[in-house]
């Protein structure tokens, strides 16, 4: 098999999970990473559905389960902190899916295990504090083809295959599309914030939400809690509120603070300790906050030649519960699909262009899934007044009772999806 030479950009979860499986068919690839040291930040995510197949797949389930966060499930609750709704934690098991998965784990954990997996390989080589300046790339038809790459400290370098796993915001999707191509980004009218806070002894283990009447936009804080001394308190919002927004794009991280502080404040429950916190605490120094956006690249953009983009660069959709199952099951399929082509073709490019479009082929239909979500329901789920959250709460009632959030998550079709089998990547190169 032709050995490859491959440059994985962003070094969240989508990055290593390809460097993995590429390396296994012997490429020879760099990862690269824009902070000066590994990513491991972050708040609390969830493997469900192809995610858990796909962490068994890599061999990473003992070592994910020994970090795993026992969320007994997730609760609705009023102002006065009463208990409105409760949704238990669906085991993986069973085939079914809750808002808890069985395996919930911290960004930063998912992020070094990854890693993990290809740290002593001779073949992989991490690179941080390092980034991309531009890159052009020769023909589609030279099978002799390169991408030419140029980073910021002024190097250059060829390879047969770039990879944008770069998030979101994916500075490597800016540079493969045309400057005349509109931004993929679709703002879904919300927005989400995150940051730490001291805990104290009555804080719930449940992932709990609580919806506050009143106030500019429609406004939901929560709380979730993996370490007994720190309690993350999550931030949502539908609207758009033109401090919070004029804040975020400053980017000043106090001026963050005190725009989000000044919006929550007089919510209830324990808003008031939550912004004292948020303004003051240094634990809530790690506030993240982005608005909810997809990704919407037009069908067979994914790709452009030799450069091609996995995770959220390629079909980001902020919060909805599927971003690092996606983040593990497209890297292996865009592997797995050129390293089929690889035991057939004479040239790198002869399997890795067709490969990438193939990989978009098989895997768009699933990871877009949840993309255009209904604005009713959303709408819904947002109330502003206080018969819309009791309506809210009584309606979830109900759906606790019949076990309905057991029945949510993907389509009928989707969520029957297997993972596709790749027998090249099953065995290692080398292996007997």
């Amino acid at each position: 098999m032709l050995a490859l030479k491959v440059l994985v950009v962003g070094g969240g979860v989508a990055g290593p999970a390809l460097a993995h499986w590429l390396s296994r068919i012997g490429a020879n690839v760099t990862l690269t990473e824009r902070s000066p040291q590994m990513r491991a930040s972050g708040q609390q995510v969830d493997l469900r559905g192809q995610g858990v197949a796909m962490m068994k797949k890599m061999g990473i389930e003992a070592a994910v389960r020994a970090v795993s966060i026992h969320e007994p499930g997730t609760q609705l609750i009023d102002v006065n902190g009463r208990t409105k709704a409760f949704f238990p934690a669906a085991m993986g098991s069973t085939g079914k899916q809750s808002i808890t998965s069985e395996y919930e784990i911290m960004r930063g954990d998912l992020v070094r295990i990854l890693y993990g997996l290809t740290e002593n390989r001779p073949n992989v080589r991490h690179l941080f504090n390092t980034t991309i300046e531009r890159f052009t790339q020769d023909d589609e038809n030279d099978p002799n083809g390169k991408v030419h790459v140029s980073f910021r400290d002024g190097r250059q370098e060829d390879f047969d295959l770039v990879v944008g796993a770069d998030g979101t915001g994916s500075k490597t999707r800016a540079m493969m599309l045309s400057p005349d191509d509109p931004d993929p980004r679709r703002l879904r009218g919300g927005y989400i914030g995150y940051f730490s806070i001291p805990s104290q002894p009555g804080d719930s283990d449940r992932f709990t939400f609580c919806h506050l009447p009143g106030g500019r936009v429609a406004r939901v804080i929560g709380t979730r809690k993996d370490v007994p001394d720190l309690t993350r308190v999550y931030m949502q919002m539908r609207g758009k509120d033109a401090v919070v927004d004029a804040a975020s794009k400053a980017g000043d991280l106090a001026q963050l603070k005190n725009a989000l502080a000044d919006l929550y404040q007089d919510g209830g429950w324990e808003c008031e300790r939550f912004t004292n916190a948020l303004r003051h605490a240094p634990e809530a120094d790690d506030l993240y906050f982005t608005p909810f956006v997809e990704v919407q690249l037009p069908p067979g953009s994914w790709s452009k030649g030799r450069v091609v983009l996995i995770g959220d660069a390629a079909h980001s959709s902020t919060a909805d519960g599927y971003g690092c199952t996606w983040g593990l099951v497209g890297p292996y399929i865009l592997a797995g699909e050129i390293a089929t082509l690889l035991k057939q073709k004479s040239s790198p490019t002869a399997a890795v262009v067709p490969g990438a479009k193939n990989y978009e082929e098989r895997f768009r239909p699933v990871a877009t899934a949840t993309h255009g979500g209904s604005q009713v329901a959303e709408s819904l789920f947002f109330p502003t007044s206080s018969v819309g959250i009791w309506m809210l709460h009584t309606v979830a009632r109900m759906a606790a009772y019949w076990q309905l959030d057991q029945m949510g998550g993907l389509s009928e079709k989707t969520s029957k999806w297997q993972l596709p089998e790749y027998p090249e990547l099953e065995r290692e190169q080398g292996e007997a």
